[in-house]
């Protein structure tokens, strides 16, 4: 008999990068960006997409390729280039939420600004292309306008000088009426600035539908959480508002729902990449790899910023790259061998400290280093191939700042990844013959260390009844209510942050990996509760079954073939003090980023959809307005202990007098697995600028070696790897 209840067997959890989006007005093959105001909620409405591509955002008819109600909560800014968001770009503090995303058009609140008016406006079109502007006036080089005298359906023109204003002609821009000059509607290079916080990575390959039985809707939460043991979902709990009143009883008479969390989200693994460990510290920089594909030798890149989310190619003519150009899901190379600082103490004697500066990446044993290059990989999510806006964005934004070519500085080329079943095309591959098994061809370094920021993700999770696919983007036959219904359950946590963490190993042990983290939000598909065409919305990830189902979508995901062996303390090595520890019994390091997730003012004008039962159609309810907004970082704390069996009197030494150990010390723990090749996987966790807290040493009462658990505070953790994961 089928089973009718959920169980663990037929539970997925995946999780994804989260990034932001950048939606410009003239990209994506001509988009128009134009905005309407009704009280306190402002709408943003897309149109105009001529030049529609698969790898757009946006299809042929003005969709935004992202899962209906899954930007809820998002942040939204805005750039202008001096078009009719001047007034409310993210310069002037302005930030709005999403309350509503429906395709072609986003909600937000507060409402956005009226369209910005310029008054005293005179020109005369047949003579002299020039504007009168009275002294508050405030127009750019680049807006597009119409002016009195321009008779109506003329040519619009654009600002070419802002001292006289001269025009020349353009094609798009405001409007004129009785000698007031409107801008209305969006100016090519305007730009609205979605927020990674919270914002899964988007998936053009998705399918929106006004039918929830017809979509096949989706993000890139396609990435392998590792060798769980264990899983705990950020629990969602509702504070309820209670209240008495004189007169009424004894009874409680006010009854309401107030604030929503997602917090105590939990993951222990059996380690068997440092993927968690870049979201427990932060950052990732990675040696440049080899055996890849040229896209620009970097004359054509226009400067990165941190926190970016795409790579523009427009320095020149339309951008067009000198080499061979990427596609979705082809992975792109940041070759920028400019150091960037590592957490460390010490103040450097010259610049030019050939132990501790890194000029190339650090070798393989290297431990201490202050810096390393700011090289960087991301998976190719969008391209962008219209005239002018020429732009590769990727599935989570950049660690570091990355400044135009200039010699030996800035961004000395992109470089392109496609991921094969071998080692082909500079794929990392896990080697199989028996003289080399092991062997990792084309295996990523990568450093991982602390810094301002910490990277957010999102993780998502379905459960159904039976092992079928989602309605009807992946199975037709199990219609909701028919006999071969799933019931399937998908929820999204977003917003997601590792606020503490833990690596474990006993001897003769599989190494451990724990972290513990909170969501903003959770979202929900509800397309089974719609009155008509009932169905999946989302396309659930099922890894093993529509996700990483072959080698190359499982190198994508983080599970390349063969890979999946946790690394073992038995096949590790202890260094502390400048000396070989050969007598640890047990180890474990943790830090604590002290994240808090911080609840704002905000509000929710819009009235609530719900279905004709009365059950509600919000995918996250109250548009988020209950749940919290930042998810933002503290303090970092790390500690260090280890059990260890005296041999010498080393170690009390080293206790009693306080001493202070620097980079030149470092507490490095060595993983290797097994194999027969020589670059296999490894990790080494490196804990510098330590001193001993707790050293005990006391005689047992059954005669037996004479253990002590010692307590290490360390300031810095940082992590070197080499694996067959492009990226974390």
């Amino acid at each position: 008999m089928p089973s009718t209840v959920y169980r663990g067997d037929l539970a997925e959890v995946t999780m994804g990068r989260e990034t932001g989006l950048v939606i410009t007005a003239g990209a994506w093959g001509g988009l128009d960006i134009s905005v309407s105001t009704s009280g306190d909620v402002s709408t943003l409405t897309f149109s105009g997409t001529s030049g529609h591509n698969a790898s757009y955002f946006f299809d042929s008819s003005h969709q935004l390729k992202y899962p209906k109600g899954l930007l809820v909560g998002s942040t939204l800014r805005m750039q202008s280039t001096g078009g009719s968001f001047s007034d409310d770009d993210y310069s002037n503090g302005r930030i709005y939420t999403i309350i509503e995303n429906g395709g072609t058009t986003i909600k937000v609140t507060p409402a956005m600004k009226a369209a910005d008016t310029f008054t005293d406006a005179t020109c005369d079109y047949n003579n002299d292309p020039t504007i009168a502007m009275d002294s508050t006036a405030s127009l750019l080089v680049g807006m597009s306008v119409k002016g009195t005298g321009i008779p109506v359906g003329a040519t619009v023109s654009s600002i070419t000088d802002s001292t006289n204003f001269e025009l020349s002609a353009s094609t798009t821009g405001g409007s004129v009426t009785n000698g007031t000059l409107t801008f209305s509607g969006s100016i090519d290079g305007d730009a609205l600035l979605i927020d990674a916080l919270g914002t899964p990575t988007i998936d053009v390959g998705m399918a929106y539908n006004s039918s929830a039985a017809a979509s096949d809707e989706s993000v890139l939460t396609d990435q392998f959480v590792g060798l769980a043991a264990t899983v705990t979902l950020p629990e969602t709990k509702v504070e309820v508002f209670r209240s008495h009143v004189v007169g009424m009883g004894r009874d409680v008479v006010v009854q309401a729902p107030q604030k929503m969390s997602n917090e105590g989200g939990s993951l222990e693994t059996m380690m068997h990449s440092a993927r968690w460990m870049y979201y427990a510290l932060g950052n990732e920089a990675v040696q440049s790899p080899s055996n890849t594909t040229v896209v620009d030798s970097g004359t054509n890149v226009t400067a990165i910023g941190m926190g970016d989310s795409y790579i523009s190619l427009t320095r020149q003519g339309n951008g067009t790259v000198s080499g061979s150009a990427p596609a979705v899901g082809d992975y792109i190379v940041v070759v920028d061998t400019d150091e960037v600082l590592t957490p460390y103490t010490d103040e450097e004697d010259t610049d030019t400290d050939a132990n501790l500066e890194v000029t190339t990446f650090p070798s393989d044993s290297e431990t201490q280093f202050r810096s390393v290059q700011r090289n960087e990989i991301r998976r190719v999510v969008a391209l962008d191939t219209t005239a002018g806006y020429y732009r590769i964005y990727v599935d989570s934004p950049f660690d570091f700042d990355h400044a135009v070519k200039d010699g030996s500085l800035g961004v000395q080329g992109l470089n392109k990844i496609v991921l094969a079943a071998d080692n082909s095309t500079g794929t990392p591959h896990f080697e199989t013959t028996d003289s080399a098994w092991g062997n990792i061809q084309n295996r990523q370094k990568r450093a991982l260390f602390s810094m301002w920021r910490q990277p957010t993700f999102s993780l998502e999770t379905s459960m159904r009844t039976r092992n079928v696919g989602s309605y009807s983007g992946e199975n037709t036959a199990n219609v909701p209510g028919g006999t071969a219904d799933s019931q399937q359950l998908t929820r999204i946590y977003k917003g997601c942050k590792v606020k503490s963490w833990e690596m474990t190993a006993d001897a003769d042990a599989e190494v451990k990996l724990k972290v513990d983290f909170d969501a903003l939000m959770c979202y929900t598909d509800t397309g089974r509760l719609e009155n008509s065409n009932k169905g999946d919305r989302y396309t659930a990830h099922r890894m093993f079954e529509n996700t990483a189902s072959n080698k190359i979508t499982r190198k994508t995901s983080g599970i390349a073939p063969n890979t999946e062996k946790p690394f073992f303390f038995y096949n590790g090595t202890i260094t502390a003090f400048n000396t070989t520890m050969a007598q640890v019994t047990k180890f474990k390091v943790s830090g604590n980023n002290n994240t808090q997730t911080i609840y704002t003012v905000g509000a929710q004008p819009l009235a609530e959809s719900r279905n004709t039962a009365g059950q509600s159609l919000e995918q996250v309810p109250f548009a988020g307005s209950r749940n919290p907004t930042l998810n933002v970082e503290g303090k970092v704390e790390y500690e260090c202990s280890m059990e260890v069996i005296i041999t010498d009197p080393l170690l009390w030494h080293e206790f009693r007098t306080n001493r202070e150990h620097l980079y030149d010390e470092p507490i490095t723990l060595h993983l290797v697995k097994n194999g027969a090749g020589a670059a296999r996987e490894e990790v080494r966790v490196i804990i510098d600028d330590y001193m001993i807290q707790d050293a005990p040493m006391q005689i047992p009462d059954d005669k037996s070696p004479i253990k002590s658990e010692l307590v290490i505070m360390p300031k810095h953790v940082k992590v070197v790897s080499n694996d067959a994961l492009l990226h974390c």
